[in-house]
């Protein structure tokens, strides 16, 4: 968990706000104890697909905020899903979307992968992106008057 905690921090130093505060997240989906990335190619989506069918997998996100004052604050969203059981041939349609190609661990939940993915435990909002409720309350900290959010998650 560490690695998100300091890519996200590190990300949220390294921009130029101008004197403004700078968000920046990042995010890692864990199978077996193992982060597991992006896919190379189909071959490895396929693979990576057939490990997390009938499994958990943890999706865990560290957002930062750095102020104008230069400090960083973060929060951590972890969120668990189980991944159904699935056959080849749901597999392979799932992968002629295309959707797997950028995603880690190959799973776009916001997708045509939500149809195969239970929510276990969790945000909804980390898994298929920005963890609100912990970027809510980094801004509330911040002193942000943050009232309401309006979002379309699919």
């Amino acid at each position: 968990m560490h690695a998100v905690v300091e890519v996200a921090r590190a990300k949220a130093a390294a921009v130029d706000g101008g004197g403004r505060p700078v968000l920046a997240a990042d995010t890692v989906v864990v199978l077996d104890g193992e982060a597991v990335g992006k896919p190379v190619d189909r071959d490895d989506a396929r693979r990576l697909l057939r490990r997390q069918a009938g499994n958990h997998v943890q999706v865990i996100s560290c957002v930062a905020l750095r102020g104008a004052d230069g400090t960083i604050d973060d929060r951590i969203a972890i969120s668990t899903l189980r991944v159904n059981p699935l056959d080849d041939a749901t597999i392979d349609a799932y992968l002629a979307t295309g959707e797997a190609d950028d995603k880690a661990g190959g799973l776009a939940f916001q997708g045509s992968a939500a149809g195969f993915v239970s929510l276990v435990d969790g945000s909804r909002s980390n898994v298929i992106g920005l963890p609100l409720a912990e970027t809510v309350e980094l801004l509330r900290n911040a002193g942000f008057a943050v009232d309401a959010l309006v979002l379309d998650v699919g």
